[in-house]
């Protein structure tokens, strides 16, 4: 995991191997658990994508063992039980131009990702909201 700053944001250079979920939260300690936002690209070989059913209040899960493009990747971080929780959704293409897209709790960089987090002065944490099953920001 590489770092380069400018003022408030942040670019941060993955390696093969790491998960994007666990870095970016790694990062948000680092920065003082500040309410940031996320965008990225790069390529990951393991990815668990994740859909929410409001009836059932489940997520449904789909994972990805194969080489992938990370074409977007964008969502933000905050806290969650008092603990940094990134909130990310991403597209993900294979080499047939499918693609797939979802809540990503899981994303194993296979060559690199380069994602740029911008972190604000707030500190934002979720709540659980009894109403539709999971932690929102309230």
């Amino acid at each position: 995991m590489k770092t380069f700053e400018s003022g408030n944001t942040v670019l941060l250079v993955l390696e093969i191997g790491e998960d994007v979920n666990e870095s970016l939260e790694k990062l948000s300690e680092q920065y003082g658990n500040k309410f940031a936002t996320i965008s990225g690209i790069g390529a990951c070989d393991l990815v668990s994508l994740n859909f929410y059913d409001i009836k059932t209040k489940k997520y449904y899960e789909k994972v990805l063992e194969e080489d992938v493009e990370l074409i977007s990747l964008m969502g933000n971080l905050t806290l969650k039980d008092g603990k940094p929780f990134a909130h990310i959704h991403g597209t993900f293409g294979d080499d047939k131009y499918q693609t797939w897209s979802g809540h990503v709790s899981k994303a194993i960089v296979s060559v690199t990702a380069e994602i740029v987090v911008t972190f604000t002065d707030m500190q934002v944490s979720r709540e659980l909201n009894e109403d539709v099953g999971i932690y929102l920001i309230p």
